[in-house]
């Protein structure tokens, strides 16, 4: 049985062609790809400040989403899962995470045709909330539910709807406490959580980091960050906003392991 890595968070560089990513449809501001730079190496240096140790990957000009790695790929104990992306220009991001993993980790795969972004998983002590979006479908989660259940995972389907992932409307945030954008998951999948309601016009903040009992949230979300603070969470802010552009989260750009 391979070591289980620890405390890590797998993060990979943007591209230079980060101007091309996937966007929401309607009209997009440009994307700024100096400045997403920037934001990311914020982010990077949040995240060790946040006393994790980064193992990075380079960037893939190919590849200009290649900076949303949390899709790539599902960790739990000592198993990474290389996920299967439906959008085709995606689908050969998943080669250098599995190569920079598979010396740490036991490496299983998503098959088609199943379909599964690393950011419709959500993943609480030993439960896996898997969100079915138009991204992730149900053969992915019955092929996570075979990979992962004889490790004590218990694997829950979530209905997905007006969002691009699970993860676009909930977060775990420490403990039973979940971030939660109502109307836009399956509630009754959640009801053993407590849960701190995001407003509508701070949609971006339902999507936050926890780890060391810190919490990574984006920047713009006063109320989210007073309701936060008074859950006793300690916070580190961080802008985002060429991520966003590109419909990508806080979560989107590290698999925590």
């Amino acid at each position: 049985m391979k070591t289980p890595i620890g405390t890590y968070a797998v993060v990979r560089g943007v591209p230079r062609t980060f101007d091309q990513a996937i966007t929401p449809t309607g009209p997009v501001e440009p994307i700024d790809v100096p400045l997403a730079r920037e934001q990311h190496f914020a982010y990077c240096s949040a995240l060790e400040a946040a006393g994790l140790r980064l193992i990075r990957i380079e960037s893939d000009d190919r590849f200009p989403d290649c900076v949303f790695v949390e899709d790539t790929a599902v960790v739990a104990g000592e198993k990474v899962v290389v996920a299967a992306m439906a959008p085709e220009s995606r689908s050969g991001e998943t080669a250098a995470v599995e190569r920079r993993l598979r010396d740490f980790m036991d490496v299983h795969r998503i098959e088609a045709p199943a379909t599964l972004d690393g950011g419709d998983v959500l993943r609480i002590d030993d439960r896996i909330f898997v969100g079915l979006s138009e991204r992730t479908n149900g053969q992915a989660a019955e092929q996570l539910r075979s990979i992962l259940g004889p490790d004590g995972y218990e694997v829950t389907e979530v209905g997905v709807r007006d969002v691009l992932h699970l993860k676009s409307a909930c977060t775990h945030v420490g403990d039973d406490l979940i971030l939660w954008r109502p109307g836009y998951l399956e509630e009754e999948a959640f009801g053993a959580y407590r849960k701190i309601v995001v407003p509508e016009d701070e949609p971006h903040a339902a999507n936050c980091v926890s780890v060391n009992g810190r919490v990574l949230i984006p920047a713009g979300a006063p109320e989210t960050r007073a309701k936060l603070h008074e859950h006793g969470c300690t916070l580190i802010e961080i802008e985002i906003s060429e991520a966003r552009k590109a419909a990508g989260l806080l979560t989107c750009s590290s698999i925590i392991l």
